[in-house]
Formats: structure tokens, C-alpha cells, sequence
């Protein structure tokens, strides 16, 4: 698994959502959010007595509109941002209190699209 330390999720404008994605999407696969793999992420990065402060999952490219914390306070919550994209890639962002933020792709493939 690709791990990416300090990322930082990226966010389009409204008017550049508006005239479409940023590139040709059809034929692609639909990307779903996957809350369960997420969940065993966070899971394993404690069980090796990592320190994190919160985990957030949401669409990179579409971030500050779809995306929520996933656990916080020692307490895992529900994802309740936008499903998924055809663009944007549903991403984990763990961010420890003792290093560097850690970034994991996190989706299961949906339909075809056309």
C-alpha cells in the first residue's frame, strides 16, 4: 500500500466542478468511497501503537465539499460525504500527534461509466 506523508488533499472551484471534471472520464471506473477499508487502516496504524489525533476520509479534488472525519477522540464516526466521483479519488488522511500526516487511497470500484 502507497503511503503519502504530509499530503494535502486538493479542492477544484465551484465554477471548475461546474464546466466538468478535470479530465475525460468515460470508460474509467466509478470511484466508491470504502469506509470499511479506511476503518481497518486507522485500526492497524493503532494496534502498532500509532499516536493519531484524526482520521479524515473524503474525495481528493473535491475535499473541502466531501469529506468528513472518520474517527476522532478515540471514537470511529460514519462517513457522510458524497459517495464517490469518476474523478476525484476517495482518500484516507491520518494525522498523528506525534509526525507527519499520512494520505491512503481508499475506494472499491463501482460501475463502468459511460
Amino acid at each position: 500500500m502507497k503511503t503519502i506523508k504530509n499530503y494535502v488533499p486538493g479542492s477544484v472551484s465551484f465554477a471548475m466542478g461546474f464546466l466538468g471534471p478535470p479530465r475525460s472520464i468515460k470508460g474509467e471506473v466509478f470511484m466508491l468511497a470504502d469506509e470499511q477499508r479506511a476503518k481497518r487502516i486507522v485500526k492497524r496504524l493503532l494496534k502498532e501503537g500509532r499516536q493519531i489525533e484524526r482520521a479524515e476520509l473524503g474525495l481528493d479534488g473535491d475535499w473541502r465539499e466531501n469529506s468528513t472525519a472518520i474517527w476522532e477522540g478515540g471514537t470511529f464516526h460514519k462517513y457522510d460525504a458524497y459517495e464517490g466521483s469518476g474523478w476525484a479519488t476517495p482518500t484516507l488522511i491520518v494525522y498523528f500527534k506525534d509526525g507527519p500526516s499520512e494520505a491512503y487511497e481508499s475506494w472499491k470500484p463501482g460501475e463502468i461509466i459511460e
